[in-house]
């Protein structure tokens, strides 16, 4: 596998991250066990431990589901999520609470489901049905477990009968909580709101939980976001972009501090996207200062703590990079490997255990006309430990 092979001998030596007892972490590749098929791409990764990092992904042009993790030596294949047809069942997450508890979504065609992993296998769950299911339907975006009694679910509420749930209306914000038993769709201030969506959530703890996504501003659309004390959501007043904004992701890190991030559009253009970031000071939101980066766009964020945030940051060809936030200022940072060969990086999700143990997870394309996509894994840290 020419992608793998040249990707896997290179590394990124150089990195903002603040040294920790002497500590100067840097990007390297990580190998993945080989891929069965010429198209195979990593779609999500929950870092529960230095030792213990769960990844999802689908192959070929069908999206077959396939989880990997992280032992702390190697990542190799772990169990595997059921297939329920012969459908093709792609998978987005994972998200865990612990070793033994977490779930991811799958999705088969237009239906979506949720999968449990507990007692050491993975099981399908029941989702609320649309209170109006002839006109409606559910799809969530992005999960938040606490404990195998508490976790958090956030998405949107569209037209039904559409083929793509993405090209249809969005009819109001979606809340949903799963309380051990079962998943309960919760009320929030957006669920009838049209034209608004919550994309990510991301819970501190059982009184302290956070949403972001967009809403319907003029004829255009801002960022939004709400917020769970304990007892119930709230709208919190979003930081107003420049133009038509969103938020895509929000992290909160070990020391309670917050940061979303999206995009906005671009400065003297009307349909190109900027990078957006904004962090809470404990009363709102406040925009940050970016480098300048053109048409692009903030799809995911890792918060460690207030003084090391990574995002992944979409440049104008599509491809992707990193940024940091020290505490004080942003930096690019380029993903590790080879910059020859036509090779580009996509990265979808970020996660870690600290300033000096960070995943991404994505893949790797020389775009050539015969579809050859290799998966990617990048580690932060200090060296293998």
């Amino acid at each position: 596998m020419l992608l793998a092979s040249a990707a896997a001998s290179t590394s990124a030596s150089a990195s903002p991250a603040r040294p920790d007892h002497g500590c100067t972490p840097s990007w390297q590749l990580v190998d993945t066990p080989p891929k069965r098929q010429n198209i195979s791409e990593l779609s999500g990764v929950d870092a529960l431990s230095s030792k213990d990092v769960r990844i999802a992904g689908f192959e070929g042009v069908t999206g077959q589901s396939r989880l990997t993790r992280w032992d702390g030596r190697a990542i190799t294949d772990t169990t595997q999520i059921p297939a329920m047809s012969v459908l093709p069942m792609g998978t987005s997450g994972p998200s865990y609470s612990s070793a033994s508890e977490g779930w991811t979504f799958t999705s088969t065609g237009r239906v979506q489901t949720v999968q449990r992993w507990h007692d050491g296998r993975w099981a399908m769950m029941p989702l609320p049905v649309a209170p109006d299911p002839v006109h409606t339907t559910l799809y969530l975006s992005d999960v938040d477990p606490l404990s195998a009694t508490d976790a958090w679910a956030v998405g949107g509420t569209y037209q039904a009968g559409a083929e793509i749930v993405g090209n249809t209306i969005p009819l109001g914000a979606l809340v949903e909580h799963w309380d051990g038993s079962s998943w309960q769709i919760v009320p929030n201030p957006a669920a009838d709101a049209p034209d608004t969506v919550l994309s990510a959530v991301a819970a501190r703890s059982a009184t302290d939980i956070w949403a972001v996504g967009y809403q319907a501003v003029g004829s255009g659309y801002g960022t939004f976001t709400e917020h769970y004390d304990g007892t119930s959501w709230t709208v919190v007043a979003s930081p107003e972009g420049t133009g038509r904004s969103s938020f895509r992701d929000v992290s909160v890190g070990a020391d309670g501090a917050v940061y979303a991030v999206g995009s906005q559009l671009l400065a003297g253009s009307a349909t190109d996207a900027a990078p957006l970031a904004a962090r809470w000071d404990g009363d709102a939101w406040q925009v940050m200062d970016l480098p300048d980066l053109g048409n692009g766009r903030m799809n995911k964020v890792y918060a460690a703590n207030a003084s090391s945030v990574w995002v992944i940051v979409e440049v104008p060809d599509g491809a992707h990079t990193f940024a940091h936030w020290d505490g004080s200022a942003w930096a690019m940072v380029e993903a590790p490997g080879p910059k020859g060969l036509g090779l580009r990086y996509y990265y979808a999700a970020i996660d870690g255990t600290g300033p000096n143990d960070v995943w991404a997870v994505g893949s790797v394309t020389d775009n050539s006309v015969v579809d050859l996509v290799d998966p990617q894994v990048s580690h932060l840290s200090c060296g293998r430990k």
